[in-house]
């Protein structure tokens, strides 16, 4: 071939097989096929007066590919467009920041913004939680940029346990090798569809031959048992220096990404279950004790009542354990080298959980197993964040100290209930029956067994085998309670529901029309006034005005009448409590109008002649 044939001939050869791969993009672009999830998608909310985003509930598919376990972030909408007095934060982190086992009622995340909000009430607070299981820092770097472009005010991270076990960390099986740019590169090119189908192609041929994600579950039927890869990390040893460094230096280029924007980042320290969870594993070398014995040791310093080195030996036990499900405190000396270097702060959770533990012993206090916090744990992770906002001048720098609620105003009052308590506990009992935290050989029966005691115990079972939702078993709780008179803790349950979902609208018409329904007035202004915050209901103008009229608040209610006679035009009972108000405020005009509406939708409504005499009266 001539020069000029050659050259043609090796650009085709180059050329064709990019205009191939941009034609096949083109061609699953129009078709709308193999788009990655994106962690925000537009949000259903019926009646609302404004546009919603939400929190994506597949986005996980980006790192769990296949028909295993897909963790799901919490259920978090926010407005499309910030107010101009919005302050908006983003929460990232694993299974902790994500509130497991509790519903989305108990995550810290959700008691935190009341917390802002009755502090600065002049302020629209969003917090919006990112959280999954089994994720770590790979997946807080692949966020970053989609949370900068909703204009956060703040990040919040607690973040770092997961660095061996997660999607892609050090030792997982869902894993693209263990060098971070290739990882990172493969990540990013997930944004083309080609990739996506050609990762789908490949999760079904693993599939088919029993090497895939869904197989791993079936064999491990907990996403904990799924993603374990390597049950062995020696502290100090390669793998372990390498899980370390992977969560230092993407963390250094989540800072990097927030500095860039100018978006503040709280960095929080990590805990864990140091006295009442033995270590995973247990595997010494020459330089290295056992942490079994080195458990063994710290229980023996406590029953000597030496408790501060028994707290150091505990630590170390978990340092040690080779199964690497909680973070060493070397990764807590990253976190603070990290704000250090960044000039970001850190919260001190460490410091609120050993002060809020007997002896300063981190247990079953605060712990529901190895990591996980139980209640009382997710308030006292609210205080810590809500304590470091405070100190370091977020949202304004001086905080009005008349207006701060004690902490424990919010345990007493917020809507977390019976059920919940035992949802939490049904979730850890079944996932302790199953490796690591048992032998694979042992009953896997525990929550199939497991025998109610009380009627939240047995509507947390039906939750957690779903085969009733966690809104409708508060329901059911709720009027349980009232066919006992027990108005109060009936209120409780649907305060649980909209603590989980604040704009879920339709909870919040179940729950007034409920109390309207049996009288209990006082129960159902709260919600009314929940509606009417985030729409235009002429079911809750309605009632809003008329609890007003029972109370004798005349020119109050009047406005919501009149607001309610737009939605609800020939509603006779609004027809007729707006004649009535109109005569008792000497409204001549207005109450002949409207009487002569209410004649025309239901003329032989109750009391409209007494209704017409008072009226004659006027005349």
């Amino acid at each position: 071939m001539t020069s000029k044939k050659r050259v043609l001939f090796y650009g085709s050869v180059i050329l064709l097989p990019v205009l191939f791969l941009i034609a096949l993009e083109g061609i699953l672009h129009v078709a709308g096929h193999g788009q990655r999830p994106g962690l925000f998608i537009p949000a259903r909310l019926d009646g609302a007066r404004h546009e919603y985003l939400m929190v994506n509930p597949q986005v996980a598919e980006r790192f769990f590919p296949g028909d295993g376990f897909i963790p799901r972030p919490p259920h978090e909408l926010f407005l499309r467009n910030k107010p101009r007095n919005g302050y908006r934060i983003f929460v990232m982190g694993g299974s902790t920041a994500a509130g497991w086992p509790y519903p989305n009622n108990v995550l810290f995340s959700r008691i935190l913004r009341q917390r802002l909000a009755d502090t600065f009430p002049d302020r629209e607070f969003e917090i919006i939680n990112t959280g999954m299981a089994a994720v770590n820092s790979y997946t807080l770097l692949d966020f970053m940029d989609e949370i900068i472009k909703q204009e956060p005010d703040a990040i919040l991270i607690y973040a770092g346990h997961n660095e061996f076990y997660g999607a892609f960390g050090a030792a997982s099986t869902i894993s693209f090798g263990r060098v971070r740019q290739v990882v990172k590169l493969a990540l990013s090119l997930q944004r083309f569809r080609t990739v996506m189908l050609l990762r789908g192609l490949i999760t079904a041929v693993r599939s088919w031959t029993g090497q895939g994600p869904g197989d791993n579950g079936r064999r491990h039927p907990t996403l904990m048992s799924q993603v374990i890869g390597q049950t062995s990390i020696l502290l100090g040893s390669p793998l372990y220096e390498q899980g370390r460094r992977q969560f230092q230096d993407n963390l250094r280029e989540i800072l990097q990404k927030a500095r860039d924007s100018g978006v503040p980042v709280v960095l929080s320290e990590l805990v864990s279950n140091v006295r009442d969870h033995r270590p995973f594993a247990s595997e010494g070398t020459a330089i290295l004790p056992p942490s079994g014995d080195v458990y063994e040791q710290a229980r023996k310093l406590e029953s000597e009542n030496t408790m501060e080195e028994a707290r150091l030996a505990y630590d170390r036990a978990k340092d040690l354990d080779t199964m690497r499900f909680r973070a060493s405190e070397d990764f807590n000396q990253v976190i603070h080298h990290m704000a250090g270097e960044f000039g970001v702060p850190v919260v001190p959770m460490k410091e609120y959980f050993e002060a809020a533990s007997p002896h300063r012993l981190i247990g079953n206090n605060l712990m529901l197993e190895h990591l996980h916090p139980n209640v009382d744990g997710h308030f006292l992770m609210s205080d810590a964040f809500f304590d470091t906002l405070h100190r370091h001048g977020f949202i304004e720098k001086k905080w009005d100290p008349h207006i701060i609620r004690p902490a424990s105003y919010y345990r007493d009052t917020w809507g977390i209930t019976e059920l919940d308590r035992a949802l939490g506990k049904i979730r850890v009992m079944n996932l302790m029956d199953h490796w690591p935290f048992k032998p694979e050989s042992e009953s896997r029966q525990a929550a199939k067994n497991y025998v109610p005691t009380s009627q939240a115990e047995v509507l947390a079972q039906q939750v957690f085998f779903e085969r009733v939702s966690f809104k409708d078993a508060h329901r059911e709780m709720a009027g349980y309670f009232m066919s006992q008179g027990r108005h109060g803790l009936a209120v409780k349950e649907y305060e649980a529901i909209l603590a989980a979902d604040p704009l879920d609208l339709k909870s919040c018409h179940d729950a007034a029309s409920f109390f309207l329904d049996v009288g209990a007035f006082d129960a159902a202004r709260p919600f009314l006034e929940r509606i009417l915050k985030l729409s235009d209901s002429g079911f809750a103008y309605k009632w809003t005005g008329q609890l007003l009229l029972f109370s004798d608040k005349l020119h109050e209610g009047i406005p919501y009448l009149e607001k309610a006679l737009q939605y609800l035009p020939g509603d006779p009972q609004l027809l007729f409590n707006l004649t009535r108000a109109y005569i008792l405020t000497g409204q001549t005009d207005k109450a002949g109008r409207s009487f002569a509406a209410l004649e025309q939708a239901d003329p032989r409504f109750p009391d409209i002649t007494r209704l017409k005499a008072m009226l004659d009266q006027m005349n």
